[in-house]
């Protein structure tokens, strides 16, 4: 896999779309209508364009929304050489380009995020999909491809509008990307503040740590299973909210932040991470995120995990961690192990057992 992520966005994208029968934009409506129409400008010098809005947010990846632009790609005339483009944050890329791989067995696809999360993991490595409402609630990412972009176009003032809590979010991708490489990295990491003026000089190199995985492993058949440090439980708490109708309540990176807490507790009594070093590392990270008014009961988590999709005959899979930069991304649980160190855990954490 190339890198396909650049910063001098116009020119690449005017590339990009050279010769193609249509241009289709897909925006988060939440943005400021001004990025739109800046992209719109460009595109529409050479090329038939179509903007679609919809509200981005982890509620629109469903099939209903899939078909949704499906038929909008029919009515608009797309064709196997019209290219498909996301502006928007991880929700609207993941929807996208299921959509771009699968329209008339896949058309091109571009994303030009505009969150941290996208920048930083989202828009990189290929993952696309929408999540499944099974019998047992909703499933995080059941449904996908791995389908690479051609370009991702990175602007930083793009950033400009984000709301607090999303660039928080932001913030705990980049940590699972600090623990992961460990090093001068995570030292520079932990000196960063939770905001736009502190990440933004760190968001490509963090990028970068995502790419350099995910080159050596596309289609995670080993290495790329590390980034899956912390969504185990990350994935099983946004699931949870999700089926309790309180999708806003939580965020992706603040999800996984909560994951990798846990995991630093589990991996100083499995793997031997220093106590000291963890117990630094979590009051860090609980300092920024704060106590949860509510942590769901194991019962409910590990229905959750068993449906995650690393799980392989019937085991249930996680990322622990031996040091900052050494994880081990064969873990598995057995589940009145995961039932003790849990509720436990929900006793420290969740503000109405404190």
């Amino acid at each position: 896999m190339n890198s396909v992520r650049s910063t001098s966005w116009e020119n690449e994208l005017k590339s990009c779309i050279r010769g193609k029968s249509l241009v289709f934009l897909l925006a988060d409506s939440n943005l400021p209508d001004s990025y739109s129409k800046d992209i719109v400008k460009v595109c529409k010098i050479k090329n038939k364009t179509h903007l679609l809005k919809i509200k981005g947010g982890e509620q629109i990846k469903t099939h209903q929304h899939l078909i949704q632009i499906y038929n909008e790609l029919d009515v608009v005339g797309a064709d196997r050489k019209s290219v498909f483009m996301c502006l928007g944050g991880g929700t609207i890329s993941d929807l996208g380009g299921l959509a771009a791989s699968t329209y008339k067995r896949g058309i091109d696809f571009i994303i030009l995020p505009t969150t941290v999360i996208g920048m930083v993991d989202a828009a990189i490595g290929g993952k696309n999909g929408i999540n499944l409402e099974s019998n047992v609630g909703i499933l995080k990412n059941q449904i996908g491809t791995f389908y690479q972009p051609k370009l991702i176009g990175i602007n930083f003032k793009w950033l400009d509008s984000l709301p607090k809590d999303e660039v928080k979010s932001g913030w705990g991708e980049m940590l699972k990307h600090a623990l992961l490489i460990g090093g001068p990295h995570l030292e520079k990491f932990k000196n960063a503040e939770p905001n736009l003026a502190s990440l933004i000089p760190l968001i490509i190199d963090s990028g970068n740590i995502k790419e350099g995985i995910v080159r050596r492993d596309v289609k995670e058949n080993g290495e790329r299973a590390l980034l899956n440090l912390g969504h185990t439980i990350g994935h099983a708490i946004e699931s949870l909210e999700l089926d309790s109708s309180n999708a806003s309540e939580i965020k992706h990176g603040i999800a996984v932040a909560w994951g990798i807490v846990f995991t630093l507790e589990v991996s100083v009594r499995k793997l031997g991470f220093n106590d000291a070093l963890a117990k630094q590392l979590i009051k860090w990270i609980v300092d920024i995120i704060g106590y949860r008014e509510h942590l769901w009961e194991s019962k409910e988590v590990w229905l959750k995990m068993c449906k995650d999709k690393k799980n392989t005959n019937g085991n249930v899979k996680d990322v622990m961690l031996r040091s900052p930069g050494d994880a081990d991304w064969h873990f598995t649980w057995e589940r009145e192990e995961f039932t003790i160190l849990w509720e436990q855990f929900r006793e420290r954490y969740e503000l109405t057992s404190c």
